[in-house]
């Protein structure tokens, strides 16, 4: 079977890692890179191999031999480029968050069902083995710890733009939503938060949130957001589940290292590197090359997204919002 062709679009930092993730396998093979800066697209291509370089996107939806395309691009461009690859019937890997607005996050949803593609949104964490082996060891935890803390996002930078990348919370919450809730096994029922823009104030976007999530089957979790600081023990991932028997895990160093607890015995589990990113990118090759639907889907970023939002609204309001 010939590998599955590939366009990427969006070549910067995150862009490079998913082409080096796909660099490793042989059953896929990126052959366009698409940026703006049309000089990082051909960087991609010197660096990565493929076929060509451009600026246009149009030119990889109008081409019949990709099969699906990446897109690595700041947040606000998401839904419209989502959108435009599955009216060209392109298959999508999309970056976090799935769209900044719920409204949005609903378009892509409607198009993506209309054209009968698949979308992965790119939730990384999911794939971090140590994640894994923790979701065995405890299916179903009755109370759940989620932390980011990061060092406070610098005033210039894209991502804390209100309309390109929407501040830390924002931008990066759904990560943390979005295991929350897998790990949970649930949706979320309702959510309390408080919070605001601390780090960065008078900015119209939260910076800081600390908030409470009530899930359908009853399971609790607090989670922690934000951009005041990073946890020199925890480093900006932390996570910690609570489960029957007094069995808990923490995760740390950026979920490459867990303690586990099975009630009476202690013991710890290291990773060498970081995986997710790779792991992400094997489900969604091995995915397109089964022709079936990923592990994650539309519905995934969609429910990270409206948690996101859910805790702004309880922020700005005070009210305890119902999902």
């Amino acid at each position: 079977m010939n590998p599955v062709s590939l366009a990427l679009i969006g070549c910067g930092n995150l862009g490079r890692v998913h082409a080096e993730c796909v660099s490793k396998m042989s059953e896929a093979r990126f052959v366009a890179f698409v940026d703006v800066n049309e000089a990082a697209a051909q960087a991609c291509l010197k660096d990565f191999g493929g076929e060509y370089a451009t600026n246009n996107t149009e030119r990889v939806f109008s081409d019949k031999n990709i099969r699906a395309v990446y897109i690595c691009t700041r947040h606000d461009s998401h839904a419209p480029l989502a959108i435009a690859a599955a009216r060209a019937g392109k298959h999508v890997l999309i970056e976090k968050p799935l769209a900044l607005k719920m409204e949005d996050c609903e378009i892509v949803a409607a198009e993506v069902r209309k054209a009968g593609v698949h979308l992965m949104p790119a939730f990384k964490m999911r794939y971090y083995p140590l994640i894994q082996r923790a979701h065995e060891f405890i299916p179903q935890p009755q109370v759940l710890v989620g932390q980011m803390m990061d060092s406070r996002w610098g005033d210039n930078a894209w991502a804390q733009d209100p309309v390109q990348g929407g501040a830390n919370v924002h931008s990066q919450g759904c990560h943390t939503t979005d295991i929350l809730r897998h790990l949970a096994g649930s949706e979320p029922k309702r959510i309390w938060a408080a919070g605001g823009a601390l780090t960065h104030p008078g900015h119209p976007c939260i910076d800081q949130c600390v908030a409470a999530i009530q899930f359908a089957n009853g399971h609790v979790a607090s989670w922690i957001q934000g951009d005041a600081g990073m946890g020199q023990f925890t480093s900006k991932f932390f996570l910690e589940l609570f489960g029957n028997g007094g069995r808990t895990v923490q995760l740390y160093d950026r979920f490459k290292k867990a303690v586990f607890f099975d009630g009476k015995d202690t013991w710890t589990e290291e990773r060498t590197d970081e995986e997710g990113f790779l792991f992400e990118n094997r489900e969604f090759i091995l995915a397109l090359r089964e022709d079936r639907e990923p592990a994650l889907t539309t519905h995934d970023g969609i429910q990270a997204t409206r948690m996101v939002l859910a805790a702004d609204k309880a922020i700005r309001t005070g009210q305890i919002q119902e999902l």
